[in-house]
């Protein structure tokens, strides 16, 4: 009996959060740095970790940047709906 306890808390505090600051991040390259944070999606309070390179993140700014330099249809311009 004691031996399915232990093995239900086990399974219990697998299926758990992680503990804060533990990463889960390998490097393989020894001069790239890591950059792990806390993200949530959209339309949920529950959060994951996610970890990206420098250049990673340099690339996604880059690109968040060029998307809102991006034109787009104003509902209100009559040349862009025919």
């Amino acid at each position: 009996m004691r031996q399915i306890v232990v093995a239900a808390l086990l399974a219990l505090a697998a299926c758990g959060p992680s503990p804060r600051g533990a990463s889960h991040a390998t490097v393989t390259d020894p001069g790239s740095e890591v950059v792990c944070q806390e993200e949530r999606s959209t339309g949920t309070n529950m959060s994951r970790p996610v970890c990206y390179t420098r250049e990673q993140v340099e690339e996604n700014r880059k690109a968040a940047q060029d998307w809102e330099k991006r034109p787009r249809n104003d509902v209100n311009d009559r040349r862009a709906h025919p």
